[in-house]
């Protein structure tokens, strides 16, 4: 399996990081190596590898939440399947919302970019914002770390209200049908049923390669993180994020998973 440069330099930066956010974050690479080397002999445990790849990425930020102290992180469940699937749609969509909002006109910053820096001794990522009218960068301490004040108040506005579409209706039903979607594909390329046993055909080193995509997305969070709250502290965007997802969650039940 071939890494961009950026790539090798995340996978060498969560060495960096302590206990299971280190440990699950090198094993979701490990699920990927092994993933490659096996994808032209066995089809179905390559992709099994690849989507717990995935959900190692997750774990790793999980826990990086966690150790880090944000409030009710620990309600974000390492065992459960849907917790850790269900954080790719999540995620993506704030994503969606972060460019929308810079491509709005009344944004300051035009476009950004990520760099991998040495932080406190550590390796670590950070978020580079283009102010539009200068031409020059602006970093936030920590990365994830945005407010936006009212001019006149003074007061921290927050990005809950901008996080509803993610957690109800279409979001929602995005998020129900990914994580069913994966599901079932981890039932079908391991289970026999009445058509025979799984019989498994595509572009596997594609799917590989997608699932590196969000396992990379996802360490690059942590990058964003973990390595900035000793010296910087919380991000409150990240806090708000959390407190999202985490009402997402709860209407992820088994009854939604199992509902055909």
């Amino acid at each position: 399996m071939e890494f961009t440069g950026f790539e090798k330099q995340t996978i060498e930066a969560i060495g960096d990081c302590r206990g299971a956010v280190k440990n699950c974050g090198k094993n979701a690479i490990y699920h990927l190596e092994k993933a490659w080397q096996i994808s032209e002999i066995d089809f179905e445990m390559a992709i099994f590898r690849a989507i717990t790849a995935e959900e190692e990425a997750a774990s790793s930020l999980f826990y990086c939440l966690k150790n880090n102290n944000y409030i009710n992180s620990g309600r974000s469940s390492f065992k459960e399947h849907a917790h850790k699937l269900g954080l790719f749609p999540f995620v993506q969509g704030v994503g969606r919302f972060l460019g929308d909002v810079l491509q709005q006109d009344s944004s300051p910053f035009d476009k950004f970019n990520l760099r991998h820096i040495n932080k406190d001794g550590r390796k670590a990522i950070e978020l580079l914002l283009n102010l539009r009218s200068q031409n020059i960068t602006v970093t936030p301490l920590p990365p994830l770390h945005f407010t936006v004040s009212n001019s006149d108040t003074k007061d921290v506005l927050t990005f809950e209200n901008n996080f509803k579409e993610l957690i109800n209706g279409l979001g929602y039903e995005n998020s129900i049908k990914y994580i069913k979607s994966i599901a079932n594909t981890r039932n079908e390329i391991l289970y026999a049923n009445s058509a025979g046993k799984p019989n498994v055909s595509g572009d596997i080193p594609g799917y590989i390669n997608l699932q590196k995509k969000k396992v990379m997305l996802f360490l690059r969070v942590v990058l964003m993180i973990d390595p900035w709250e000793k010296s910087e502290g919380k991000s409150l965007f990240v806090q708000q994020c959390l407190d999202s997802y985490l009402l997402l969650l709860e209407r992820i039940t088994i009854n939604d998973i199992n509902r055909s």
